[in-house]
């Protein structure tokens, strides 16, 4: 039997309340480490006490397993639908793999509620879908991390998806740091760890495209050109420093394909640092004897290629390791937030990010850490393009590599104190190929392109030879200067032409 906290119980009013107004399918959001799982068990009880069947959907063993497990301690009878697991339907709480759940439906009763783990997964058209097109009057409780899509796709009634209202937990900075409000609730704090970020020099996995970076095919080309360039020199040696000597000195590591993972693995071995390599294919004895040896410290580096990602809880790993680059939000916080969870004696937790998830050693945010602010919505957004300006900004040490919020002058890391900024015209160039990022700077660079693309944003809207003369009086520019952009315009414009007719000859 568990007992919710504060916080927890005030989310399951949340959901509550939005089920009483009329929603059936519900989308909660709360970031990794929040709990989901005991939320998810203490729902399924309250559901098995007025005899509703519950249907509870999960992707992977070791996350079913563990709502298994939960909803055990809640003195729950239930059956278990996966894969080497004999199925009992004479239980009206059925905890089931997605993958063995689509191919018995026909054999399930028609359950009442189904909760969906890892709810972010669930769009129109896709597995996850299946049930709930199956079962449509059933209600529909999701519960999720990061509610969007590297796709972009939305996870609301009208844009890709199927939930109806969105209730927002506790951000992660309340969870970590005491004194933020919520709903009225003021954060105690040190519910996760904080988290130090380290920015060391970045590989150059520009020759991938964007958009390609989390298929097989990039992913391969990502690990061969991190295997090729040697870059595990950097992995061991920032790991010496800035994860062995904290707490247990234990790290999962993300690699971008299993010949990359097994180079990392090697080299780590030959350090004389115990670690292994897993993948989805792995012997389940030996994942879960993997996770129990990385849990009392007897093993000190997973090395994984996502599996090691979504409802994977071993709050006593210190740090992680990232040498996979990724597009998207949800698996990059995943990521993170498997350092996240507390644990006796665990001050932090640590991430080597090695190709620049986070951001890079300019001080530019990418993906950004969970603390960082972020605006969730049911409706999708555009795929994520360039730096994240939303950010709190920061700038990296250049002693020890820390990503260091821009308004600390010395770092959290090395004490190392941080000369007064240089003007923007004159960027400091730091050993190794590192710049020192300056806030102020890269605002007004930033502010610079904007200006520049307004002033192309309003030549593109001159129709005609008056709007160039009107922009031109506004500008204050020479009478002459709207004459000849407009001749401009029309050589270009004549030239297309004569390109088109050529083509269609």
């Amino acid at each position: 039997m568990f007992t919710l906290r504060d916080d927890q119980k005030l989310f399951v009013s949340l959901i509550q309340a939005s089920f009483r107004a009329g929603h059936r399918r519900v989308l909660a959001q709360a970031p990794t480490g929040f709990g989901k799982g005991v939320v998810i068990a203490d729902r399924v009880a309250a559901a098995a006490a007025k005899c509703r069947r519950v249907l509870v959907i999960a992707h992977r063993e070791e996350i079913f397993s563990d709502l298994s497990g939960r909803i055990h301690r809640y003195g729950i009878p239930h059956g278990i639908i996966a894969r080497d697991y004999r199925m009992d339907l004479n239980h009206r709480v059925q905890v089931a793999s997605i993958d063995t759940l689509i191919r018995r439906l026909d054999q399930i009763p028609p359950p009442d509620a189904i909760i969906t783990d890892e709810a972010h997964h669930l769009v129109l058209g896709n597995k996850w879908a299946k049930p709930v097109e199956r079962w449509p009057r059933a209600f529909l409780l999701g519960l999720t991390a990061t509610p969007e899509r590297l796709s972009g796709e939305g996870l609301g009634e009208g844009h890709g998806g199927y939930f109806q209202d969105l209730i927002l937990g506790p951000s992660p900075s309340w969870l970590t740091y005491p004194g933020h409000e919520w709903h009225g609730l003021t954060s105690p704090g040190g519910l996760l760890s904080p988290l130090r970020v380290f920015l060391p020099r970045q590989i150059d996995l520009s020759s991938i495209p964007a958009g390609k970076r989390d298929t097989a095919q990039g992913l391969e080309q990502a690990g061969e050109i991190l295997r090729r360039r040697q870059h595990m020199g950097d992995v061991i040696g920032h790991y010496r420093r800035t994860i062995a000597p904290h707490h247990m000195g234990t790290a999962l590591c993300y690699a971008s394909s299993l010949r990359h993972a097994g180079s990392l693995c090697e080299s780590f071995l030959d350090a004389g640092i115990p670690a292994i390599v897993i993948d989805g294919n792995t012997d389940k004895k030996i994942r879960r004897d993997a996770f129990r040896d990385l849990g009392d410290g007897s093993l000190k580096v997973l090395i994984n290629r996502d599996i090691a990602g979504e409802g994977t809880d071993v709050p006593s790993v210190t740090g992680v390791i990232i040498d996979r680059q990724t597009a998207s939000l949800a698996l990059h916080f995943q990521m993170l937030g498997r350092s996240l969870r507390i644990a006796p004696g665990k001050e932090f937790a640590v991430c080597n990010d090695h190709v620049g998830n986070v951001g890079d050693s300019l001080g530019n945010t990418r993906l950004g850490v969970p603390t960082d602010p972020h605006e969730w919505s049911l409706e999708g957004r555009k795929k994520r393009q360039g730096a994240d300006v939303t950010a709190e900004p920061h700038r990296t040490c250049p002693t020890c590599f820390a990503r260091v919020p821009s308004r600390l002058t010395e770092c959290f890391d090395c004490g190392f104190i941080f000369p007064p900024p240089p003007p923007p015209q004159k960027l400091e160039h730091i050993e190794g190929d590192l710049v020192e990022y300056n806030p102020e700077a890269a605002a007004a660079a930033r502010a610079q392109a904007a200006a520049r693309q307004q002033r192309i944003q309003q030549e593109r809207d001159c129709r005609t030879l008056e709007d160039f003369q009107a922009l031109g009086q506004q500008r204050g520019y020479n009478p002459g200067w709207a004459y000849h952009r407009w001749k401009l315009r029309e050589q270009r414009r004549n030239h297309g032409q004569d390109r088109q007719t050529i083509a269609a000859l």
